[in-house]
């Protein structure tokens, strides 16, 4: 009869408080322990301080001296934040769009299994996403430069006037860096695009075929349909990208010319680094980090809409 009841009624005992549980795996923990170790030193130290200090006036140097929300009201009053949140916003707007479209096309191409030379073509769209990012800019100044650019020299042969891209016209430097940004970032979402197409059973498209559908309808149908989950991660991958655009600007035109090209990392740069305000560097980061995890979420529900 006990055993019955026993068996009906299991003791539950409660759980072992943590120190003993750490003490029993002390070896596991030993060895997962230089990434959280490394993680803290470098990544949730630099972050507490950085908030800190967003609260403070520092020089570098001395003691801070703490000025409570100051920091956060100049920051929201800079008269170049919203030139500078406009570009980013519009860089955004052209390239996560074009960016998912290209990567798409590109990716329906090579996907084709009688093409020709495509193991070639996916290394060379790959190639730039792990170039050195340095090297590019300056193939890139080299062939957009005012004066002695390649692509100004190829229009002044036939004819044609040229074009002060970097320092000159606004809209010239804005699309030497979308072109930048599409050609370093392109082949990673290729490479992801091929991943979700070749996951796609045959058998779908042969039924599809069978019942009648051309290639265009089994695209809209089929394929983008299937494609929803890497197109819904790409987008919010990108956008976060986006909107810490640095590298492309700062190297091909320091956010000229008249400010048309300056993001929001490269004022918080010139805050921070040019002009040693770290406080207010400070605030503008997690001002910024705030924008990023509000589109991100909002983003988040829209698309998760999206796929129903």
């Amino acid at each position: 009869m006990s055993e019955a009841l026993r068996r009906a009624h299991p003791i539950v005992r409660p759980p072992k408080p943590l120190w003993k549980q750490v003490a029993e795996h002390w070896i596991d923990y030993l060895f997962i322990s230089p990434f959280f170790i490394s993680f803290a030193v470098f990544a949730l130290y630099p972050l507490a301080w950085a908030f800190q200090l967003s609260f403070s006036q520092w020089s570098g140097y001395g003691p801070m001296k703490y000025v409570g929300l100051e920091n956060y009201r100049v920051m929201l009053k800079d008269p170049y934040i919203k030139q500078t949140l406009v570009n980013t916003l519009e860089f955004a707007y052209i390239l996560l769009p074009t960016g998912i479209f290209l990567a798409i096309s590109l990716a329906v191409i090579l996907n084709i299994q009688d093409l020709w030379g495509r193991g070639i073509f996916r290394t060379i769209y790959f190639l730039p996403y792990v170039t050195n990012s340095v090297i590019v800019a300056i193939v890139f100044t080299q062939l957009f430069d005012d004066s002695l650019g390649w692509v100004n020299q190829a229009l002044a042969a036939i004819g044609l006037p040229t074009v002060k891209w970097l320092r000159g016209s606004p809209w010239a430097a804005k699309t030497v860096v979308i072109l930048l940004t599409h050609w370093g970032g392109v082949g990673y979402n290729i490479l992801l695009f091929l991943g979700g197409l070749q996951s796609i059973e045959p058998e779908i498209y042969e039924a599809a075929m069978i019942d009648g559908a051309n290639s265009w309808q089994i695209f809209w149908r089929i394929t983008l349909p299937l494609l929803r989950p890497i197109i819904f991660f790409l987008t919010i991958i990108a956008t976060i990208g986006l909107l810490n655009m640095f590298n492309q600007p700062y190297m091909l035109t320091r956010g000229g010319p008249r400010g048309a090209t300056e993001t929001l990392m490269l004022r918080l740069y010139d805050i921070g680094i040019t002009q040693q305000r770290y406080g207010d560097a400070s605030a503008f980061g997690f001002l910024i980090g705030a924008l990023v995890i509000t589109i991100s979420l909002i983003q988040i529900r829209l698309q998760r809409r999206w796929m129903g």
